[in-house]
């Protein structure tokens, strides 16, 4: 059975990223490989969290018996949200070599996190594609579930399963990322290499609050940032879709990638709970993201052949390379080049891209460009485009 590796099934890099990033950037759901033969027996035993006692030795030679108390601030936050970290199986249609028969096996086993008593689960997008089937594993039982909706651009899914199945459960509460601080204490819980590790819990801290990844929409290759929170708390293969959360026990981020490569450790990333949030109720609600769009398709600078380039504003913006027939309806033209939006600049097409999705679909907005070296704005409704 093989694992993820997140990002791989995800939208591709922008070719503008930096080499390091595109080369070691990795996800913590696995791409393949199988986990190791057999696992040791693990320890089953529970830590007592009452008060225990070791004996320590004073200089003097004598026993000295040492009273602590293990219950701190971490093990309270870890038993309020574990519970609500389960294992999702993603199931996938498999041929043998001579295409005679097939048979359905486990691709791979990431995370997810139930979050309301309905059943309703969060995980990554990328944890639930190409699945014919999905289970989760509560409580040692697998349990079928189905995807109320997954969307490649965030990386995220919501799946469901029956709310019988969880009615011991008490689901997990959101907090809020955007109060988050640097260096505060970071709690990552899910499923490194698969089951036979599940509900791992790893600490860190927070270590960065917004770090943007260039990310290429796969639907239609356009480029564009998002924001992730960035920590030390080990996330592993596997990990992928489980909760990352603060010392109050509540999710503030759901585990989606780390960095992967000789000599790097602790650089792990999750998608803030806040950004979540809207795109699980559309997911919930409509099965779907829709996202405005102008209508046109570009191209930075750097994919521009010599001559085009020349003409390019050096503090940036991007080349329309084609319109579709209400854009051009609207005066957007091939060649016209959008520096600004609304009166913010553009930069490159990530920028754009995450200018546009602060609107809706339906939104008027200002676009400036330069045809023919001049600047001209023209007003623009934005069309709606979906991502299943």
């Amino acid at each position: 059975m093989g694992f993820y590796d997140e990002f791989e099934q995800k939208p591709r890099r922008a070719s503008s990223a930096p080499k390091w990033v595109a080369v070691i950037l990795v996800s913590a759901l696995a791409g393949s490989g199988t986990t190791a033969a057999v696992i040791p027996t693990l320890i089953k035993k529970q830590l007592n969290q009452q008060v225990s006692t070791a004996t320590a030795t004073t200089p003097a030679g004598a026993a000295q018996s040492v009273s602590y108390q293990v219950n701190t601030d971490i093990v309270s936050a870890v038993n309020k949200v574990k519970p609500a970290v389960v294992a999702v199986v993603n199931k996938q249609i498999v041929q043998d070599p001579f295409n005679l028969t097939s048979q359905q096996r486990d691709a791979g086993i990431g995370s997810g996190v139930l979050f309301d008593k309905n059943g309703d689960i969060i995980t990554n997008n990328h944890v639930v594609a190409g699945a014919s089937n999905i289970e989760v594993v509560i409580q040692d039982k697998n349990i079928k579930a189905k995807v109320l909706g997954a969307d490649p651009v965030t990386d995220l899914a919501v799946i469901q399963v029956d709310p019988t199945s969880v009615k011991d459960i008490t689901p997990a509460q959101f907090g809020d990322s955007d109060k988050l601080q640097i260096g505060e204490p970071a709690i990552a819980i899910g499923n490194p290499l698969g089951l036979a590790f599940a509900q791992t819990v790893t600490t860190g801290v927070i270590s960065a609050l917004k770090r943007d990844m260039p990310i290429q929409d796969a639907q239609t290759g356009q480029q564009y940032n998002e924001t992730y929170l960035q920590t030390d708390a080990a996330i592993n293969p596997g990990n992928s879709g489980g909760a990352l959360c603060n010392i109050e026990g509540q999710v503030i981020g759901i585990n989606s990638a780390k960095i992967s490569s000789t000599g790097i450790e602790g650089i792990g990333f999750a998608i803030p709970i806040n950004n979540a949030l809207p795109i699980m109720q559309q997911l919930m609600t409509k099965g779907k993201i829709s996202r405005p769009m102008l209508g046109v398709q570009i191209q930075d600078a750097s994919s521009l052949p010599p001559q085009y380039q020349s003409v390019m504003p050096q503090d940036g913006g991007v080349y329309i390379a084609s319109v579709d027939a209400s854009a051009k309806s609207q005066g957007l033209q091939q060649g016209d080049i959008i520096t600004k939006v609304d009166n913010k600049p553009v930069k490159d097409a990530a920028t754009l891209q995450s200018l546009l999705f602060t609107y809706k679909t339906g939104d008027t907005v200002q676009v400036t460009i330069q045809r023919a070296n001049q600047d001209k704005t023209i007003p623009v409704k934005l069309e709606e485009r979906t991502s299943n």
